[in-house]
């Protein structure tokens, strides 16, 4: 099996309100830029996805003040994607097979980012997009930090979690998670089949939405937490044929913050995923999943949660997991997903 790893930089450069002298040194400039451009490969490797060119050098002089601070939000943008793989997978390859050998890789950014943004897809070598339930989960973790709810192994800290769903994630406005230069990032997904076709060359694809941590970057960072049944093994849930089963998992939280967005991770036949704080009976967020025929899980409704106030959790304050997962099949479930990764702004 082979592990492949891309990185690709789309910058962005958009310009306004310039003398016209000034205007044609940068548009040379952002040219020249632009032709020296490029990525080498060897001869074996795949021919990876690239991504759209996002450059627009389009000048607009007479740009409304409005525009213009949208603009300037925009500046220093980038989109670095990730390809893990490639791994073949032929028809009803079953992640209990996947499971024990999941495709692991580790990495680092070449500058220090602020990263706002997540978007997953499953794809070929020529970056053609496969379906999605050729993916059965993958975790993003740093680690160079410590797990808070897991301290006592050194497992990292899990900041993204995808499963076939794809959801893609965006930060509130104005948050970002940090990652320096040096943090060692680990990507362990695991690739499945159940679907009636086999499929060669499969990628996992992760695009991040990043800027550049430096001092025009006005970004509060958030600190994420994967809630899981098992959170330092990551274990998935085992659900008996014809059951159906609901799971909480009670959590302390380390520090004073406000939980200002939370998405859920669910597998085939998962029903609902919800988080509960403190001593309240009722829950603050539920997504009821939308599942096609065969009890496929297509989406989760009203994930993700967003709250740009903010639940208010003090340290040593209680959070609650709920799952709960309706296994109408006669077959075992032994590899159910039941997570939901949680985003907090510090106090």
């Amino acid at each position: 099996m082979t592990l492949c790893i891309l990185v690709f930089h789309v910058l962005r450069f958009k310009f306004s309100g310039m003398k016209e002298k000034s205007t044609t040194v940068i548009i040379a400039f952002a040219f020249t830029l632009l032709t020296m451009a490029g990525c080498t490969k060897s001869a074996s490797s795949p021919a990876f996805l690239h991504p759209e060119d996002g450059t627009d050098q389009d000048i607009q002089p007479n740009i409304s003040p409005d525009v213009n601070e949208e603009l300037a939000s925009e500046a220093g943008q980038k989109r670095i994607i990730y390809h893990i793989g490639p791994v073949d997978l032929p028809a009803h390859t079953s992640p209990e097979e996947m499971v024990a050998r999941p495709l692991t890789m580790r990495f680092t950014t070449d500058e220090p980012l602020w990263i706002t943004g997540f978007t997953p897809r499953v794809v070929d070598a020529n970056g053609i997009e496969l379906p999605s339930r050729l993916l059965h989960h993958a975790i993003m973790s740093n680690m160079h930090e410590d797990n808070p709810l897991c301290s006592n192994a050194s497992v990292g800290n899990p900041f993204f979690i995808a499963t076939s769903m794809l959801t893609e994630i965006n930060l509130p406005q104005g948050t970002g998670y940090p990652i320096l230069a040096n943090d060692p990032l680990e990507a362990r997904v695991v690739l499945a089949n159940p679907t009636e076709e086999g499929f060669a060359n499969v990628f996992f694809e992760l695009t991040l939405l990043a800027r550049p941590m430096n001092d025009f970057s006005k970004i509060a960072d958030v600190k994420p937490m994967l809630l899981e049944l098992e959170p330092c093994s990551h274990e998935p849930l085992e659900v008996q044929p014809e059951s159906l089963v609901e799971r909480n998992a009670t959590y302390e939280i380390p520090t004073s913050a406000r939980l200002i967005m939370a998405h859920g991770a669910l597998q085939d036949f998962g029903s609902a995923i919800s988080l509960t704080a403190g001593t309240e009976i009722m829950p603050f967020w539920r997504a009821e999943a939308d599942l096609e025929e065969g009890h496929h899980i297509i989406r989760l409704i009203d994930d993700p949660f967003e709250d740009p106030a903010g639940i208010d959790l003090k340290a040593g304050d209680r959070i609650t997991l709920g799952v709960v997962y309706d296994n109408v099949s006669e077959e075992w479930l032994n590899c159910a997903t039941a997570a939901a990764m949680v985003y907090m702004a510090p106090k």
